[in-house]
């Protein structure tokens, strides 16, 4: 019970820490930037990437000064990074484009592109809005975390307390009636996926370049929601969804369909059955 108590204090150190920090970034935005921070791309750029610098200086904090780790357990081994995170990506883009071949060959997706407001400088702002936001959901949730609970009880603790986190923090959207139920299970199962590619490969490029390729390919690049929310910069769109909300997901983007569920589905097929498991060191 005791080390329970202890692991426990230790998680609420870690977030209380990364709260003390993401309060200065999110504050020193609302006071320099004014209420209308949001709309404006620059204080945009500077919440998201403060935000993951606040969430690796929680992590390192914990890691370093609390348990006193060595530098290569915080989960951002230089071995592979590239190919991980090149991999992770073009992995998270394939399993999101599945589901939209499925919804294509049953008639309930279209392909017409209206590129009409396109601009490159918004996709590519909107890329890097997305990069630094997926790292920073990947290290609050599969790093300190995941380690602590994975460590002391097993895998299967660590993988069903950070889903349960990692549902909760998409809780805004997942409340829209049914296929906020739908999205909420695609969460889940993408967040077994993710923790299941951190267990295999041993760092964290692998589950961030899948969560970098399916919310980049779907939201900036194609102009989709995620998960209900509108991630890019521009007006663009390539497929009109013309199917029943319960399938295509509606307004809740692939994710709040049941059909989305192929992708995280098919990912973690991929990720447990070609990603060999990382050498004991």
């Amino acid at each position: 019970m005791r080390g329970v108590l202890i692991s426990i204090a230790k998680i609420l150190g870690f977030f209380g820490v990364w709260a003390a920090l993401i309060a200065i970034v999110v504050m020193s935005a609302v006071t320099i930037g004014g209420v209308g921070w949001f709309h404006n791309v620059n204080w945009r750029l500077f919440v998201e990437i403060g935000g993951t610098i606040a969430t690796l200086g929680a992590l390192v904090f914990m890691v370093r000064v609390v348990d006193k780790r060595g530098w290569a357990t915080l989960g951002f081994g230089a071995d592979n990074s590239i190919v991980g995170l090149l991999s992770g990506t073009v992995l998270g883009a394939f399993i999101f484009v599945v589901p939209i071949g499925v919804l294509t060959a049953l008639g309930y997706v279209r392909y017409a592109p209206d590129l009409g407001g396109f601009n490159a400088n918004a996709l590519w702002l909107a890329l890097v809005l997305c990069f630094f936001n997926v790292i920073t959901q990947e290290v609050l949730v599969r790093s300190y975390i995941f380690q602590e609970l994975w460590t002391k009880y097993g895998v299967l603790v660590a993988h069903a307390v950070t889903t349960l986190l990692f549902v909760a923090l998409h809780a805004g959207a997942i409340r829209e009636g049914q296929n906020g139920l739908i999205a909420a299970a695609n969460i889940a199962l993408a967040s077994v996926m993710l923790g299941l590619a951190y267990v295999r490969s041993g760092a964290l490029w692998l589950p961030i370049g899948i969560h970098l390729g399916w919310n980049g390919l779907q939201g900036p690049v194609l102009g989709l929601s995620v998960t209900g929310q509108d991630i890019g910069l521009g007006y663009w769109r390539v497929f009109e969804f013309e199917g029943p909300p319960l399938l295509t997901g509606g307004a809740m983007g692939v994710e709040g369909g049941l059909i989305g569920l192929v992708g995280p589905a098919l990912g973690l097929a991929i990720v447990a059955f070609a990603v060999r498991p990382k050498p004991a060191q």
